[in-house]
């Protein structure tokens, strides 16, 4: 028997009957090989289940196969066993080629929202075992599973990131205008939305930074001890080096330690922190403070501290608090 002369339906019922020779079993694999299977792309398939998808293969072998003037029903009931054995070594073939498409359909990933309360910290991990502290007033959205080519979140707020290494899938942070990308490493952002300046610090590892409008010629790429810095009103972005990287570390869990930094910084830090409005009295917003603050103590009890240091009083009218200079004693 000639290769152009083989019939499909003969050859199955041969199959079937184990009697087919080499020769023809050759010819009989080839034939399924080159069988139009483009529904197995099931990203652009009609099909939502892959039970459909494979009654829809074995449908269109059948097609094939049937002819008006050869009913053959028989045969083709056994070549439909076979066939049907055919199609799930297909599927197989393809779940691997396409298996984020086919998990989409059967098991979808769910979109996963989280907002931090003022005056707590909140530590998470992510599917692919990320970890990220995130700071008080934050908020930020990531699917229960990572299956598209990039791991991509999005934040509102402060965060600190210990990115698990994939270089096949690059870690994204939407933050407002700016996208961060990394494969590995721990850094911070600080992108809070009624903010004019946004930060990203590194503490490990390497990190690109691009504004979302602007070409990539303009991105900055950041290794430890450095920082980005992006303004929104004039759009600049700009990239410094900055020793203290490491005191991220602490800050994540909310705890800041400052040697000299200007009153108004700390105040700053802590408006952050515990969503408050705080006002200096004029003449002491540059002096330095030296010290430790832990805002996971209340309010009231942070600023106790913070006055005892600097020899200042608070009080509180509304929402809003006062800090001033103690009187002078007589």
């Amino acid at each position: 028997m000639e290769n152009n002369t083989y019939n499909v339906k003969e050859l199955a019922h041969k199959l079937k009957q184990g009697s087919i020779t080499p020769a023809e079993k050759i010819w009989l694999d080839a034939w399924y090989l080159n069988f139009n299977d483009e529904e197995v792309l099931l990203s652009n398939s009609k099909h939502q289940t892959p039970e459909q998808l494979r009654e829809s293969i074995l449908a269109k072998i059948t097609a094939q196969m049937e002819t008006p003037a050869q009913p053959a029903r028989k045969v083709v009931r056994l070549w439909r066993n076979i066939a049907a054995a055919a199609a799930v070594v297909l599927l197989i073939t393809f779940a691997a080629l396409y298996k984020n498409e086919v998990l989409n359909i059967v098991d979808p990933a769910k979109q996963v929202e989280l907002t931090v309360a003022p005056g707590k910290h909140k530590q998470i991990s992510l599917p692919d075992g990320t970890r990220i502290w995130l700071s008080p007033g934050t908020h930020i959205s990531y699917p229960d599973k990572f299956r598209a080519k990039e791991r991509l979140v999005t934040l509102e707020g402060e965060a600190f990131f210990d990115v698990v290494h994939d270089e096949d899938h690059p870690f994204v942070i939407q933050s407002g205008q700016l996208k961060t990308v990394v494969l590995g490493t721990s850094f911070n952002v600080k992108a809070y939305p009624d903010q004019i300046i946004s930060e990203v610090t590194v503490v490990s590892g390497k990190v690109g930074v691009q504004e979302h409008n602007l070409p990539k010629s303009q991105q900055v790429i950041m290794t430890p001890n450095q920082r980005a810095i992006y303004n929104k009103n004039n759009r600049l972005l700009v990239k410094e080096d900055y020793p203290n990287a490491s005191e991220f570390l602490a800050q994540r869990t909310g705890l800041f330690s400052y040697d000299g930094a200007a009153l108004q910084t700390v105040i700053d830090d802590l408006s952050l922190q515990y969503d408050i409005h705080v006002t200096l009295a004029p003449g002491i917003a540059k002096a330095g403070f030296y010290g430790h603050i832990n805002t996971n103590e209340a309010v009231d009890k942070t600023l106790d501290k913070l006055c005892a240091v600097m020899d200042l009083r608070w009080s509180k009218t509304g929402n809003e608090y006062h800090l001033q200079p103690l009187p002078p004693v007589n």
